[in-house]
């Protein structure tokens, strides 16, 4: 017994549901391209939204406004080798900066903790410490 095939064109029905797979995976494809390049760029800027002096931490431990006067209590943290320069602040409702004051914690510690005294204009609402990075 013989068995042809027969090498007849596919019908036009065939041929569009082909065309709309293939359109289908492409649209995929690029979809997916353009989602793993939007992942890739956020995961680079929240890289670098981060400390940029990595090995540095610095922490409000406390603040205490009396007046125009704010007592703010902080610690850092930090490699023993290098000396790190931090930003003390007081600010208002609109985060206006109403006095800072700079610190050094010196090379040879590998930390420090401490309590300082920022006199303002005004009332402050908020206390703090930022910007810390290796000094020199």
């Amino acid at each position: 017994m013989t068995t042809s095939v027969s090498d007849a064109a596919p019908s036009a029905e065939v041929r569009a549901d082909r065309a709309k797979t293939v359109r289908g995976r492409i649209g995929l494809a690029v979809i997916g391209v353009l989602v793993a390049l939007a992942a890739g760029g956020f995961g680079i800027i929240a890289g670098f939204a981060g400390s940029s002096s990595p090995g540095i931490v610095s922490q409000t431990v406390a603040y205490d406004i009396t007046g125009n006067t704010v007592k703010i209590s902080y610690s850092v943290a930090k490699p023993e080798d290098d000396a790190v320069r931090c930003t003390l602040d007081a600010f208002d409702t609109d985060f206006a900066i109403l006095a800072e004051k700079t610190i050094v914690v010196p090379a040879g510690k590998s930390g420090a903790t401490g309590t300082e005294t920022l006199r303002t204009p005004r009332e402050a609402t908020g206390a703090r410490i930022h910007e810390c990075a290796k000094a020199g």
